[in-house]
């Protein structure tokens, strides 16, 4: 017998009942078939309880979970995530006769209640599918303690009411399970599905399915049934405990008591680690950030085995935890992105980033543990995502659905490396685009957002030569603002700047995304429309000229705007072509401004 300790999972890392008939027959790693998922959610309590714990998982960000069924469970958490539970492997324990006592009596309990719901015998309007499912969870104290002792372990102080609670079980199997063990089976919250399941124990026991040998049983609670209508009651639920167990590939005999410490099974071998790195390495060339936190938390469930894996970064001064991305064997989205630590937990994440190192995170009943609740985790490696001397988050690995706590002592170390390589991708990432900001902000007016003169002028040489080979019409434009220093000497520069930036966000909005407006100087503009006619660009100059002075009224400085028009000629250059538009902007304003000119008129 082990060395009692105190262990954070209540059901004490009991597998499904899939992985005890995997064992005792050819060991393969294949996981059930989604059809058959159903079947075992609705005679497996440990498998059905670990289920419900992660679909009432705040992350999911659905709401509480307040009625299961094995339907709504596979719905909402979808068949990988299911399978991946119903897979885990099965660790020794001694008391297997008591074990499989309390699995038969579970699902001949659940099969009762289903009968007496659907005939209405103890209570009417009860639903059969949520009496089945209360019926099969009922005995949670008596799991837990049979299987604490049976593993050698000490259940800890906080008890079974404690522990649903904090696994934020639907307040329907609380309940349930509450009135069967301590006799108060007239709740005033669900009593009709609280008599129908506590009527279903003793209904279960009847038909030969106690919870040890020997077992006495009062039937006050089937008192209103007579003793005709009893007996076939007997007969129906031991025909359909044999229906279950048939379609769930399961027999009595397979429930019988086996060796636990003869052999173990094994999953599926993960892919070489070194694998593993290559892949991530790969992305040295990522344009984006996704893609590379995506690789990630998916390589880290690959390579090293993790059953979940979080990219977690902080926000908010470093008050909160935000969620970027996640992956966990399922198409459902992360709903509630956002978790504040509590000042332990912070300080130790803090120190995982400082000193470079992976801890874990465990439960404490002390403790409330915010994160692990969130995430509906009993502990987590936190390993910080490193590169270029700076922490860029930290990735949370988390065995949920296995249960199974063997470690390796390498693995915090090689989970610290498969994250390195993605925070030197992060950080080449991150540079890169910082490289482009910069460039781009060389070629970028700040005041007005259009590109400066160099940029402008660059732009406009190379449309010269392509729309030329394409043999297509190009139009130019010169703007100027029309007494501008006196806006300025009567208004102020600050006003002036005002003046200036709304002229940028008319260029913008009234020209084509796929031509170029640029500030060509002080208060001059300049502005380049591909594919357009000297006809077409009157449009809209005449556009422009308007909203400019439409502008200026919106902001309380009368201004005018100024424009010369000119279009691409076989022989242009850059120089021929801002000539010409520079004349005809003269002939704007020795007409009188406020107003466009063509260079050919």
């Amino acid at each position: 017998m082990p060395a009692f300790r105190t262990e954070p999972d209540p059901l004490c890392e009991l597998p499904s009942l899939y992985a005890l008939r995997r064992r005792q027959s050819d060991g393969s790693a294949s996981g059930p078939a989604r059809d058959d998922l159903l079947s075992i959610l609705a005679i497996d309590p440990i498998l059905a309880l670990r289920a419900v714990r992660m679909a009432s998982a705040a992350i999911l960000g659905k709401g509480e979970v307040e009625a299961s069924t094995p339907r709504e469970l596979l719905q909402r958490l979808g068949a990988g995530v299911v399978s991946r539970m119903a897979t885990s492997p099965a660790p020794a324990f001694e008391n297997v006769s008591e074990v499989m006592a309390l699995w038969r009596h579970a699902i001949a309990s659940a099969a009762a209640a289903r009968k007496l719901a659907e005939l209405g015998c103890l209570a009417s309007g009860v639903d059969p599918d949520l009496a089945a499912f209360c019926a099969l969870v009922h005995d949670l104290p008596r799991w837990t303690s049979v299987l604490a002792r049976g593993r050698g372990i000490a259940p800890g102080n906080e008890g079974p009411l404690a522990w649903s609670r904090a696994w934020s079980l639907p307040n329907a199997l609380q309940v349930t399970w509450l009135a069967a063990h301590c006799g108060t089976p007239d709740a005033d919250q669900h009593a009709e599905l609280v008599r129908t399941v506590v009527g279903a124990e003793t209904l279960a026991i009847l038909a030969g399915y106690p919870h040890a040998k020997d077992q006495t049983v009062e039937t006050d609670w089937l008192a209103s049934i007579d003793t005709a209508s009893r007996a076939v009651l007997i007969a129906s639920v031991r025909k359909e405990v044999d229906v279950l167990l048939r379609d769930a590939g399961l027999s009595i005999e397979a429930l019988e008591p086996y060796c636990p410490k003869s052999q173990r099974h094994e999953l599926a071998p993960l892919p070489p680690y070194a694998e593993g790195l290559v892949k991530l390495q790969e992305l040295g060339g990522s344009e984006r950030y996704r893609p590379v936190l995506t690789s990630l938390v998916a390589g880290a469930c690959r390579y090293l085995g993790a059953d979940r894996a979080f990219f977690v970064q902080w926000v908010g001064k470093r008050q909160q935890l935000l969620i970027r991305t996640k992956y966990d064997r399922s198409a459902v989205p992360i709903g509630n992105r956002l978790v504040r630590p509590s000042p332990a937990e912070a300080a130790m994440m803090g120190r995982v980033a400082g000193l470079e190192r992976p801890e874990w995170l465990a439960h404490e009943e002390k403790f409330g543990h915010p994160p692990l609740h969130h995430l509906g985790a009993d502990e987590v490696l936190v390993v910080p995502v490193l590169g270029g001397g700076a922490c860029h988050g930290l990735l949370l690995l988390d065995w949920s659905y296995s249960r199974d706590r063997t470690r390796e002592e390498s693995l915090p170390m090689r989970a610290l490396a498969l994250a390195g390589i993605c925070g030197q991708t992060l950080t080449a990432l991150h540079l890169k685009r910082l490289g482009r900001r910069a460039a781009l902000e060389a070629r970028i007016d700040s005041l007005t957002g259009l590109l400066n003169r160099r940029a402008a002028l660059d732009q406009l040489e190379r449309e010269i030569q392509r729309q030329r080979r394409k043999e297509q019409p190009m139009a130019l434009m010169m703007l100027d603002l029309d007494h501008f220093k006196s806006t300025n000497d009567r208004y102020g520069h600050l006003t002036g700047d005002r003046v200036l930036a709304s002229v940028g966000r008319v260029l913008k909005d009234t020209l084509r995304s796929s031509d170029v407006a640029g500030r060509y100087g002080g208060e001059e503009f300049l502005a380049v429309q591909f594919d357009t006619t000297i006809e077409e660009a009157t449009v809209v100059a005449a556009r422009i000229y308007k909203s400019v002075e439409e502008v200026g009224e919106e902001i309380g400085v009368p201004i005018t705007i100024s424009i010369g028009l000119t279009d691409l000629r076989p022989d242009d250059s850059v120089e021929s072509l801002l000539r010409r538009a520079d004349q005809a902007l003269y002939a704007s304003k020795h007409r009188g401004r406020n107003r466009f000119s063509i260079d050919s008129l």
